[in-house]
């Protein structure tokens, strides 16, 4: 009976303690983790995150992108080749290679011209390009079958598409694979560095993307050379033939269109139909352009004759230039494409019964600069050995600005030769800057005289100068 009353009493103190044990971590806890009896009341225990599904729950992951490349061309040193005015773009291929969503935007593009689009592509489109473990998207194979056209077309239509430049930020999908494009203007001449940073996971992190185009602007149309001369017409040389290689370093074909500006009634320059290059032409100028793309062009016939073609009317002597000018056409509108334009001119001498006796200015007057304010006066003199001629101004015309007059006791016949002399004057405050210029008061900058009678000429004898305030 004692070891039974013994046992009840050290079970009743072992429950004792039990039961203390209990209230005493009841009291801690309270005390940690609700602030204690009679504790703050406004402490609130933490709430332990919950990892979701939500793909905002997923910005500033350390995932990233994996890009086939991120500079075209990819040795950085040659360029895309574009065309003024036309704009360019390069695609970026792409596979989100990451076990969760992740969350993609722009950051910084270096030009207010570029556009920048995500393309993410059916999964189905992508799958045929897994490597040869079968984990992986082979970006190389897929963007060599992408050069397809049809492939490409098909993919792009099927296409989900963001345009981040309007701040859109898509969430990719594990295995997400497409590209990002850039797409720019241009409207400057010369080599560029175009570039777009993309962010991932959250904006601000450390995890980005810098995309970058190095281009090389030219025009759609270039000529070989800005002027071109025939050197000297005359009765015994009464027709000379020059030639224009017209050439594309962006176009694989072209409409070439050829005009003269501003011709003349008695126009004796013509344009013969341009001919296309052969691929020995080609190679030639690519020799010779060194470096830069010749895929397509023309050779254009220029002749230029003493008399107009089909009449009487013969060439006026003296120095002479005319202008042309060679655009791309664009065959489905029939007109042509201004921002093509290439000015040339072509230029020579007349000679004939008459000579400007001037052997340093070749023909010409030149006044040299003067100050405006001033004016300035010059003489010049014109032979020829006809007999029985007269020579006299044409005012119509001779440009406006020049005051000429025959000189008093001129003609004078001098050694079986006659002779006569004007006096040319630019009076004060008529002209300012340099002349001739394409200008419609100072374009045509010359003296015209006149020989009438049964045989006419017109001699021109161009004048230039500056007139500085």
């Amino acid at each position: 009976m004692e070891w039974k009353v013994l046992d009840m009493k050290l079970n009743q103190g072992v429950i004792a303690a039990i039961i203390l044990g209990a209230m005493v971590f009841g009291l801690t806890f309270a005390m940690q983790f609700v602030g204690g009896l009679g504790g703050d009341k406004d402490q609130t225990v933490p709430v332990i995150p919950k990892v979701t599904n939500n793909p905002s729950d997923q910005e500033g992951t350390d995932q990233e992108l994996t890009f086939r490349a991120r500079v075209m061309p990819e040795d950085g040193q040659s360029m895309l080749e574009n065309e003024f005015k036309a704009g360019g773009q390069q695609d970026y291929w792409f596979t989100h290679e990451g076990t969760k969503p992740l969350r993609v935007g722009l950051e910084q593009k270096n030009c207010t011209c570029t556009n920048v689009r995500i393309f993410q592509i059916d999964k189905s489109l992508a799958t045929p390009y897994l490597s040869a473990d079968g984990g992986k998207i082979d970006l190389a194979k897929l963007e060599m079958a992408a050069k397809d056209p049809k492939l490409k077309a098909q993919m792009e239509a099927n296409a989900k598409v963001s345009q981040l430049e309007k701040d859109e930020t898509p969430v990719l999908a594990p295995g997400t694979t497409g590209w990002v494009r850039l797409q720019w203007k241009t409207e400057k001449m010369g080599q560029q560095r175009l570039t777009a940073t993309l962010w991932m996971g959250k904006k601000g992190s450390a995890n980005d993307a810098r995309l970058e185009a190095l281009t090389m602007v030219r025009p759609g149309l270039l000529v070989d050379q800005p002027e071109k001369s025939v050197d000297v017409l005359s009765p015994l040389v009464s027709e000379k033939k020059i030639f224009f290689n017209c050439i594309s370093s962006t176009r694989e074909k072209f409409e070439l269109l050829a005009k003269i500006t501003r011709p003349r009634p008695d126009e004796t320059l013509t344009i013969g139909k341009p001919e296309p290059m052969t691929d020995k032409e080609l190679q030639e100028e690519r020799t010779r352009m060194e470096g830069v793309p010749v895929l397509s062009g023309y050779r254009v016939p220029v002749t230029v004759s003493y008399s107009v073609p089909g009449g009487k009317d013969l060439m006026e002597l003296g120095p002479f230039t005319r202008q042309l000018e060679f655009l791309i056409g664009n065959p489905a509108t029939k007109e042509s494409e201004i921002d093509t334009k290439v000015e040339v001119r072509v230029t020579g001498r007349v000679e004939g019964e008459f000579r400007v006796l001037d052997s340093e200015q070749k023909g010409r007057l030149s006044f040299g600069v003067f100050q405006r304010t001033l004016g300035i006066k010059k003489d010049i003199k014109v032979e020829t050995e006809l007999t029985g001629v007269e020579l006299q101004l044409d005012p119509a015309k001779t440009s406006q600005y020049l005051k000429v007059r025959a000189a008093p006791g001129w003609p004078q016949d001098l050694g079986g030769r006659r002779t006569w002399r004007f006096f040319v004057d630019i009076l004060p405050d008529i002209v300012s800057g340099p002349f001739p210029r394409d200008d419609e008061f100072y374009r045509d900058s010359a003296i015209y005289l006149k020989s009438p009678g049964a045989n006419p000429r017109s001699i021109r004898i161009p004048v230039d100068g500056r007139a500085d305030n």
